[in-house]
């Protein structure tokens, strides 16, 4: 917060959006529908894989319907979930699970980062968002009412450019540059969460439904994703103990090979690794407020917390569309800003309103499944209780109580087109 650009009439470009990932790329997108003038930054090149559980749950399959883009989405050939499993381990592998499925015609997709990612940005430029890939922030001020917000930038080349805008929107995920240079980073708890996630490949389990393995000291996390031949999972292991922390890198696979060996309906041949580990975590990342002076957050830079539910996408495409609305809404046309500070306020509040059950639920889940004995009672009872088991996947999901309005079901719709993925 040292930097400060000195004051200007006006920026150079009406938004800059950090961040190329669903929450930045919807959120140019939207905004340039409406008119307005993007740029977005991400020091990435795109496509380019990320950790990530890869799932879109059912609210945000209807979320990208409402917004024109499920389309897209399908075009890269995600699997198609209809529940989860949820399993504790047993004697030489894994209890009986818990089934559930989602209600009606709602539908998960088992997606791949890097060509789901590739294409909302895809669809971002053709909006008219100006993309900038390799570009690397390193510097921020939120911008007040006679200042515009700003971002020093690294180039591709190495040199540096300044950048002003009437608006700033941190879209740059769990570890955001932009959330800790306006000052809105909130006290990291423990225990710290890590995690390694591998694309593999094999035959074998149903592709219709995802795995939650939750074991004492880790959690495994199984669905099929997009892929060639419909073989592709993503397989991500998560640990707490310190010293499993400690030994990630080293011991991650072989934790991961043996929860994969005792999955329920078995292998047909042992599943190989064709891409991966990347690594992720801390996973709680609270926020002290949503926006400051010119500056918003969406996605994960607006506040994370454990990934178990798998509602990330989600909340960051409702995050998107909320901070889309509050800038088009908000901000008047008046070139000197003066009221602009004013119009943005609203974003906080609603946010927060928005995902305040989800959160909520996030960590009633956590609660039971960081506790062994409770672990073990409400597994155990839900392998009896079918429906109850439905209903709690059907709330992690994002439908019950949603800010959506899409006519059920939201799925089928079309049957995707194929595409290639690259298997570096």
């Amino acid at each position: 917060m040292s930097w400060s650009p000195p004051p200007r009439k006006v920026s150079d470009t009406q938004v800059i959006v950090v961040g190329g990932g669903p929450a930045g790329a919807v959120t140019g997108l939207l905004l340039a529908q409406r008119g307005w003038q993007v740029e977005l930054v991400d020091r990435a090149r795109f496509p380019r894989n990320k950790a990530c559980g890869e799932c879109l749950n059912p609210g945000g399959v209807a979320l990208l319907a409402e917004l024109g883009l499920v389309e897209s989405v399908l075009a890269t050939s995600p699997a198609v979930l209809e529940g989860w499993d949820l399993a504790l381990p047993g004697d030489g592998g894994w209890q009986p699970p818990a089934r559930g499925r989602f209600r009606g015609g709602d539908r998960a997709l088992g997606i791949c980062r890097a060509t789901f990612d590739a294409a909302l940005l895809g669809e971002a430029r053709a909006a008219g968002v100006r993309v900038r890939e390799g570009v690397r922030v390193v510097k921020a001020h939120p911008g007040g009412p006679d200042k515009p917000a700003a971002v020093e930038l690294v180039l591709p080349g190495g040199g540096r450019q300044r950048r002003t805008a009437r608006v700033l929107v941190g879209a740059d995920g769990l570890n955001s540059r932009i959330r800790s240079e306006v000052g809105l980073a909130g006290p990291v708890a423990d225990p710290p969460k890590a995690s390694l996630t591998w694309r593999i490949r094999g035959t074998g389990p149903s592709r219709h439904q995802g795995r939650l393995l939750l074991g004492r000291r880790s959690t495994v996390g199984l669905a099929p994703v997009a892929g060639p031949d419909a073989t592709h999972w993503n397989a991500t292991l998560v640990v707490v103990e310190e010293a499993d922390r400690a030994n990630l890198l080293r011991r991650g696979w072989s934790i991961m090979s043996a929860a994969l060996q005792g999955i329920p309906g078995g292998w047909r041949r042992e599943p190989r690794v064709v891409a991966g580990p990347w690594g992720s975590g801390h996973f709680d990342r609270p926020v002290q407020a949503a926006r400051t002076g010119r500056t918003l957050l969406v996605g994960d830079a607006a506040g994370y917390f454990d990934p178990l539910t798998g509602q990330g996408i989600y909340r960051a495409l409702l995050s998107a569309r909320l901070a889309a609305d509050t800038i088009d809404q908000g901000l008047t046309g008046d070139a000197r800003m003066g009221s602009d500070v004013e119009g943005l306020a609203p974003y906080g509040p609603l946010i927060f309103s928005s995902l305040r059950a989800g959160r909520l639920l996030q960590r009633a889940v956590e609660g039971v499944v960081s506790r062994s004995p409770l672990r073990q009672l409400c597994l155990g009872g839900l392998r009896y209780l079918p429906r109850a088991t439905s209903w709690l996947i059907h709330l992690t999901g994002d439908r019950a109580g949603s800010l959506l309005r899409v006519p059920e079901p939201v799925w089928p719709l079309h049957p995707p087109r194929t595409i290639h993925e690259d298997h570096r």
